[in-house]
């Protein structure tokens, strides 16, 4: 007789993929939002112009730099992926869309600027763009399994 062996990650797999990408993503911002603070520029070693895009007026929002918003944004990403591995209720994790997906459309945007208009490449932005990527179409699946 024959076993089938479910090959399928559990959800506690992809949560753990989640927060593994959040934190990423979260170092990246956090760095970003260190050295605008404290008037460093970004160091390029990859790709040049994280200069020109740390200092562009597209980098700020009023007084804020954007990337402030991204640590926000991976902070409530880590919480409520922690809060799940801790308690398992699926409402820690099933309106992350909500949040994940207008993220990525603006992290889409930040792109676009960075190419088209700054005309400058940003490793850093580049990560955050594929952290916020991953983790929009991680809490799409995740809200069918959890």
């Amino acid at each position: 007789m024959s076993r089938s062996v479910n090959r399928t990650p559990s959800p506690v797999a992809w949560v753990v993929a989640f927060v593994v990408i959040a934190f990423i993503g979260f170092a990246d911002a956090m760095y970003l939002t260190a050295s605008h603070y404290i008037g460093a520029l970004p160091t390029c070693t990859i790709v040049e112009g994280c200069d020109e895009v740390a200092l562009s007026e597209y980098s700020t929002i009023g007084p804020v730099p954007v990337a402030l918003f991204g640590v926000i944004f991976y902070t409530v990403m880590l919480v409520a992926s922690v809060i799940w591995l801790d308690v398992r209720k699926p409402v820690a994790l099933r309106y992350l869309p909500f949040l994940t997906v207008p993220a990525f459309f603006f992290s889409l945007w930040l792109v676009y600027l960075m190419l088209f208009v700054i005309e400058a490449i940003c490793i850093y932005c580049f990560v955050s763009a594929g952290t916020t990527t991953l983790l929009m179409l991680l809490s799409l699946h995740l809200r069918r399994v959890v």
